[in-house]
């Protein structure tokens, strides 16, 4: 291939890539997309007395739509649910409300949309949503959770219920540093039944827990993950800790059996810090509200088709198109080299002689 050639089909290349890629920025995207992949902790079925939300801030005019994880944990697949959308916190005031039947296949996460009459001022503004059964079937549908922080101990889904009334006993190693939290499935977790509580030990043989936890009245679940959150344990990377969970009567945990048979409880462990300069606000459950977790949702604005576009301009201090140019002509180059080469010269195969041409017969006689 000629030189000019070449320079030619790979400068045509580079900026047939570059304009694919901005006819991709012009479509819409979701002003807040949390994303958890996979999805890692399901909440448990909703309750209309205390139905979950998230708070969270609006950086753009035109607030539309919500979109929320649900998974079918029970037998009902075709039910109603209510989203409301409040001012500032689960207790401001009502600005809309949506109720839809989402279409759900079980045990499979697929989002629900709900969709409102824009909010046409809600740049710079803070919104709480809650999500509530709008029909008894409902309590059956489960919203997924991101709790803020890496996973470490990450146990599957129990396979029997393990009995109630009595302490679990389990002791693990910490991957990282900064230890938070652990989760553990549940059958039925009602603490306005009797007091669950979970103390973390340093020492097998020590009395007094280093951290513990008491899950709260609204902490009510029903086939999800029950979360116990507590101080940061500093340094705690690969060392060796111990807890005891009570699980008082009316509490059934999940779990699964140890080689010896024994019945255990299956967990998982968090660790980290909480999120930073970040629009998310935190989960609520009822009016109680966590900050270290996230339902996983989406929400949409009035976006104009070059909104996107529009919002890295911005954000780069108007020096989006210069890092555009710049990355089509190392692209180009790059091509050059690697893709759209000089042909390599061809050896020169020596003609065959007059004599190499003779037939063998011929070359006897």
């Amino acid at each position: 291939m000629k030189s000019l050639t070449a320079w030619f089909y790979s400068v045509f290349t580079a900026a047939l890539i570059l304009g694919i890629s901005v006819i991709g920025l012009q479509a819409p995207r979701p002003m807040i997309d949390v994303r958890t992949i996979p999805l890692i902790t399901h909440q448990g079925g909703l309750t209309p007395l205390h139905p979950t939300g998230e708070i969270f801030n609006c950086t753009q005019d035109g607030l539309r739509r919500i979109d929320v994880i649900l998974t079918a944990i029970g037998p009902s697949l075709r039910a109603h649910v209510t989203l409301k959308l409040r001012a500032n916190s689960p207790e401001g005031v009502v600005l809309r409300e949506v109720r839809v039947k989402p279409e759900l296949t079980h045990n499979t996460p697929s989002w629900a949309s709900f969709e409102f009459e824009p909010v046409a001022d809600s740049r710079g503004k803070t919104f709480h949503f809650s999500v509530e059964p709008a029909d008894e079937a409902a309590t059956s549908l489960s919203p997924w959770v991101r709790y803020h922080g890496q996973l470490g101990r990450n146990d599957p889904w129990g396979d029997r219920y393990l009995p109630a009334d009595v302490t679990h006993e389990a002791e693990f190693v910490s991957a990282h540093a900064n230890l938070r939290a652990l989760a553990f499935p549940v059958e039925s977790m009602f603490p306005s039944l009797g007091t669950t509580r979970l103390a973390i030990f340093d020492d097998p043989n020590s009395k007094e827990p280093i951290r513990s936890s008491t899950l709260s009245l609204q902490d009510e679940t029903h086939l999800g993950w029950a979360f116990f959150s507590f101080e940061p344990i500093p340094e705690s990377r690969w060392k060796r800790y111990y807890f005891e969970l009570d699980a008082p009567e009316h509490c059934r945990l999940i779990g699964t059996e140890d080689e010896s048979h024994r019945p255990i409880p299956v967990f998982k462990t968090f660790h980290g810090l909480e999120l930073m300069n970040s629009s998310l606000r935190g989960m609520t459950r009822g009016t109680l509200r966590q900050p270290d977790r996230d339902l996983v949702f989406r929400a949409w604005c009035e976006d104009p088709p070059s909104g996107v576009l529009a919002r890295l301009e911005d954000r780069t201090g108007g020096d989006l198109w210069l890092a555009a140019i710049l990355w089509c002509i190392a692209t180009a180059i790059c091509l050059r080299l690697f893709v759209f080469k000089d042909a390599s010269p061809t050896s020169e195969v020596d003609a065959p002689s007059e004599e190499e041409l003779v037939p063998d017969a011929a070359a006897a006689d």
